[in-house]
């Protein structure tokens, strides 16, 4: 099931996988060939992903360090 959720298109929910999952028998290439040819209206922003949070917290941590440092730095000039 979890081969099937990486590779199914955007915008469809797991309960619908899972319905078409099970009335192929759990079949994960007719399962994925159902689920390619089911017409899903694309939305219209892009959902986040876990990369982009990953990727803003990590901005995020080097940012406070940088402002840490620089606090620092300028500690030590006086």
């Amino acid at each position: 099931m979890d081969e099937v959720m990486k590779q199914a298109p955007d915008n469809i929910s797991r309960e619908e996988i899972e319905i078409i999952f099970k009335k192929n028998d759990e079949n994960i290439t007719d399962t994925l060939i159902d689920l390619w040819k089911l017409d899903v209206p694309k939305s219209t922003t892009e959902p986040k992903t876990a990369t982009d949070d990953k990727w803003a917290n990590i901005r995020d941590v080097c940012d406070s360090y940088d402002l840490e440092m620089q606090s620092h730095l300028k500690r030590m000039k006086q």
